[in-house]
Order: structure tokens, then C-alpha cells, then sequence
């Protein structure tokens, strides 16, 4: 899921919290803040390079001395934007838009052209304004299924279409040479271009099962809670990067589109080479998080001594707590931005990096201490705990769930 959102910089964590609290992830929203910045993106990110977004929140400013967020014109922008989006498979003006405003009034913006008007609640109870949002999603699912029907594709297979018996002896006389009527008349979200050719559409929603999902979670706490014991030979490359490897899903869900396994990056600094076990990317590297993340076991321990006055970070913790501020400090440093770049085929500056390690008990049982040694010695590090991704992965699954549009 991608959100693009257009609003005062101001709001940007009061956005993250209100998804958070849905089980929508802060690699997920795309942050902009006035129409110019809004109408680049869309033809820039989408138009040119065909990447995908879900929807569009924006707010309005029209009484403000100069008013940046210019609602009405980026409806008017977007709705007649024909052109297509996602690999070329959708048209932008299909794209969910929806005004979340505090303006009682809205006689200086024309609602017209939103999927949803929705006014700001200053009392903190946001159920109304997520159930929109997602509405507005499961109605655009809900008519791309009725194009795909439309054009009597719904449940076939269109890979390598143009080689298929349908195709040739139905689908491009009928429908393809046909493509403007049906583009005007008989669709509402798919492009020109997959009309004229229909290729396959990669999306969870489409692509994914219920019960898939939740296996996957199930196996993963089964991984990290009952595998077998650690010894020279069963270790965490053989069991924990074995599992992610088969079972990406649980590293990517919503937030990331792909990762790479162990890609070795050469320090021009230090003249050695760092491999961290994943790097996590994203389509919009400039406006999200490419994450470095380093698989350590389950049980670690993060502290010794525990009921003395101070206690100790244990040499475990702190030994993997200095490989990962290697890898902060490799992507920090401009001389490796070459690297980086032929590594991971694009171009940022824009990192996280994650440690997974340890259990949740612990990280609770010394939370503040936790927190306060992580700031002062290691900031800009995240720690996750087993539990705390397997907690990410089973909100992913309820939003799957809330989301879903069953198929015909």
C-alpha cells in the first residue's frame, strides 16, 4: 500500500499515528506538501516512470494568505490525467482521492472530482475517517474486477497473453482492436494499453490468499519459538535466513517492494567490504525508507546484571549493535554512494537500519534504560524484537483482511 499525502508538514505525525494505529506502516506514506510538489510527483513518479500509489489524501488551505495544498486544482489535475500509472496498467484519474479538511465551509473548494469529503476530527476518534479511506480503496478494487469482467479476462491467465488461443482468436479482434470503446465506455480504471494488450497484474491482493498470509505468520513463530536447537551446523543462516528467504513476505509486507539477500558493498574508505543479511527497498527512493536489516538469533540477551544499579549491555547485544552502525555509517558516506547505487539500482540517501534480535519481554522489562542506552550510544539504529515483527505481519494481515475483495 502506498498513500501519497498532501498537507502541512505539521500533520505529518499526527498521519503516521492515525495509520499506525491501523496497522498501516510509515514506509507506506508518501509525504508531499503543496500541489506543485503533488502534480510533479504524478507525472514524474507515475506518469513517467509508471510506478504505483493506492490513493491520494490532501487537505486544503483556500483560507490561508497562500494556499499551497490548492485542493480544487489538484482534483481538477488528477481527474483529467488519462495517462497511465503502475507498469501502464491503470489510467491516474482512476486513482482514489479524498479531501480530509477541518474547513466547516467548503464554498471556496468545488467537492466535486473526490472520492471522499471527510472533515478532520479534532477529538483524536479517527474509525470514521480510516473506514473512508479504505472504502474508497475496496471501490476502486471492486470496478478494476468489473473491467477485468468487461473485457472477459477476470481469472485468466495473461501471461505471455498475446500467445494464448484467447487471445488470438477472441480477445484481439473483439476487444483489442476495439480498445478506444472500451477505454471510453465499458472501463474505469484499466489504461489504454492493457486493453490493447493485458498483461499480469502483480498486486497482494490479487495475487495473495487469506490462508497464505496466515501461515506464513504461523511458521514464523513457530521458527523463532520451536525450531531446533543452535549448534555448529543449525544456525541462524540455516534456520532464520532460510525462512525469510522462502517466506520474503514476512520482511517486505506492505512497505517494501523488494530486498536483496546478502549483497557484499565495498568500503572505499576502509578498503573491506560490508554485507549486511537484507536490504529492503522501495519504489520511491527518494521519499521512503531503504532499510538495512541484520538478522541475529532470538535469544539474545540484551543486558547482564540486570538487578545491579547498572546495568551492562552484553557483549552480544553491543557486538551487533556496532555491525549495523558499520552499515549506517558505510550508507552515510558519501564515497560509497557509487556502490550503493550499482548495488541496489537506484540512487538514495534516504536509510533505515534495523537490528532484529532478542525478545520483547526483555526490551519491555528494561524499556527505558533500553531506549536511553539506544539513543545515547547507537542513535538512529532501530531495534525490533520476534514478537515485534511477528506484531507487524498480523496487523498486515488484518488490513489484508479489511481490504479484501473477494474474486469472482
Amino acid at each position: 500500500m502506498k498513500i501519497l499525502i498532501n498537507d502541512l508538514k505539521s500533520e505529518q505525525d499526527t498521519y503516521k499515528d492515525i495509520f499506525k494505529n491501523y496497522g498501516y506502516e510509515e514506509n507506506e506514506l508518501i509525504f508531499l506538501e503543496s500541489y506543485q510538489q503533488v502534480k510533479s510527483f504524478l507525472s514524474e513518479q507515475l506518469e513517467k516512470n509508471k510506478l504505483h500509489i493506492d490513493a491520494i489524501i490532501t487537505n486544503e488551505s483556500s483560507r490561508q494568505l497562500v494556499d499551497t495544498l490548492q485542493a480544487s486544482n489538484l482534483a481538477h489535475f488528477k481527474n483529467e490525467l488519462y495517462t497511465s500509472y503502475s507498469k501502464g496498467n491503470f489510467r491516474i484519474n482512476s486513482i482514489p482521492l479524498i479531501l480530509y479538511s477541518q474547513t466547516e465551509s467548503r464554498e471556496n473548494i468545488g467537492i466535486e472530482g473526490f472520492d471522499s469529503v471527510i472533515k478532520k476530527n479534532s477529538e483524536g476518534q479517527y474509525d470514521y475517517f480510516v473506514s473512508k479511506f479504505e472504502e474508497s480503496i475496496k471501490n476502486w478494487r471492486r470496478s478494476l474486477l468489473t473491467d477485468l469482467e468487461n473485457l472477459e479476462i477476470l481469472n485468466r491467465n495473461t501471461h505471455n497473453f498475446q500467445e494464448s488461443h484467447f487471445y488470438k482468436t477472441y480477445y484481439k479482434n473483439t476487444i483489442g482492436k476495439n480498445a478506444e470503446t472500451y477505454f471510453l465506455i465499458k472501463t474505469n480504471i484499466v489504461s489504454k494499453e492493457f486493453i490493447k494488450l493485458p498483461t499480469p497484474l502483480i498486486l497482494d491482493w490479487l495475487m495473495l490468499r487469506r490462508n497464505e498470509i496466515e501461515k506464513s505468520i504461523l511458521e514464523f513463530n513457530s521458527t523463532y519459538n520451536r525450531h531446533i536447537k543452535y549448534d555448529s551446523k543449525n544456525n541462524e543462516r540455516t534456520i532464520l535466513h532460510n525462512f525469510f528467504n522462502e517466506n520474503k513476505m514476512i520482511l517486505l509486507r506492505d512497505a517494501f517492494v523488494d530486498l536483496d539477500y546478502e549483497k557484499n558493498l565495498y568500503d572505499l574508505n576502509e578498503k573491506t567490504n560490508e554485507e549486511c543479511d537484507y536490504i529492503l527497498k522501495t519504489e520511491f527512493p527518494e521519499f521512503l525508507k531503504t532499510t538495512f536489516f541484520e538478522v541475529k538469533k532470538e535469544d539474545v540477551t540484551f543486558y547482564v546484571k540486570k538487578k545491579t544499579k547498572r546495568p551492562q549491555l552484553s557483549s552480544n547485544y553491543l557486538s551487533h549493535l556496532e555491525q549495523v552502525w558499520r552499515y549506517k555509517e558505510y550508507s552515510k558516506n558519501e564515497k560509497n554512494k557509487p556502490e550503493l547505487e550499482s548495488k541496489l539500482g537506484y540512487s538514495t540517501s534516504n536509510f533505515d537500519h534495523i537490528l532484529l534480535a532478542g525478545r520483547k519481554e526483555e526490551k519491555l522489562e528494561m524499556k527505558d534504560k533500553f531506549n536511553s542506552d539506544l539513543y545515547r550510544m547507537f542513535n538512529g539504529i532501530a531495534v525490533v524484537t520476534y514478537e515485534e515483527l511477528e506484531e507487524l505481519n498480523i496487523d498486515y494481515f488484518d488490513k489484508f483482511n479489511r481490504l479484501n475483495i473477494e474474486t469472482k
